[in-house]
């Protein structure tokens, strides 16, 4: 809330939106919405709150951000629903123009034949989702701690949780670490080959290899943030598969690191 207070502060011309996301895709780390709306009521009055809830709707309850934001938008593919489904909530008193232009479908929001049985496959999606979602967390929260905390055990020091529970609030379906001496995108090939499915997190663009934003606005190295790698958990997550994960990426790791990160 400080940082957000300062930039808006900072702002040299009058701020009319204010967008973050509920939860971070890249680390997990959950932002305090309210709070964040709050700032903004403060710093940037005339401003719209939107929030990018697209990770948020398997995770935690959304309520008390729909009490608070003006905009908030979710996807139907973060939860079983199809892809190209979404919804968008708007607080009564926005005024949104269309972009898409025609008919007068979605309130004269977006033009063209809604998408009905995508509607309903989102909102059934959605009800499974919520109603499964606090066993969830708490199973697949426990099964990504004993991830990165046994990927500590394996690997020590070189292994830095970006976010554990104690720290930032964190997602339950996001395991982030930083692999010191080591190009994710290198590991990345051995864990294909393994058959575990993971995700560099750094952003690198073709060419310049730059590292994620994100991880630079932590304060994170340049280098450092080479080795960042990013591993989702489900509802289809199981032990056996957290095990197989500590049972292919120390090796992998340890691999690079002899043959000099990558």
């Amino acid at each position: 809330p400080d940082r957000l207070a300062a930039v808006l502060d900072a702002a040299d011309q009058p701020v009319s939106v204010v967008s973050i996301m509920v939860i971070n895709n890249e680390t997990g780390v959950m932002n305090d919405i309210p709070a964040l709306v709050e700032v903004t009521r403060r710093h940037a009055p005339g401003a719209w709150f939107h929030t990018d809830a697209v990770q948020a709707l398997a995770w935690i309850d959304l309520a008390a951000h729909a009490e608070e934001a003006d905009l908030i938008s979710i996807t139907g593919h973060k939860f079983g629903g199809p892809v190209g489904t979404g919804a968008l909530f708007v607080r009564h008193g926005v005024e949104l123009d269309a972009q898409i232009l025609g008919g007068g479908q979605e309130r004269g929001r977006r033009a063209g034949t809604p998408d009905v049985a995508g509607a309903a496959a989102f909102a059934a999606a959605a009800a499974a989702t919520v109603a499964a979602r606090d066993a969830d967390v708490a199973r697949l929260g426990a099964l990504r701690n004993r991830l990165v905390l046994g990927l500590r055990e394996r690997l020590g020091e070189i292994v830095t949780p970006t976010v554990l529970d104690g720290g930032a609030p964190v997602a339950a379906g996001i395991a982030h670490v930083v692999l010191a001496d080591v190009e994710a995108e290198a590991l990345l090939f051995l864990l294909d080959a393994a058959g575990l499915r993971a995700s560099a997190a750094s952003s690198c663009s073709s060419g310049a290899q730059d590292p994620s934003h994100v991880l630079a606005a932590m304060g994170v190295d340049r280098m450092v943030a080479q080795g960042s790698l990013r591993l989702s958990l489900g509802h289809t997550t199981t032990e056996a598969d957290i095990e197989a994960a500590l049972e292919y990426i120390p090796p992998a790791v340890e691999r690079l690191r002899a043959h000099g990160g990558g």
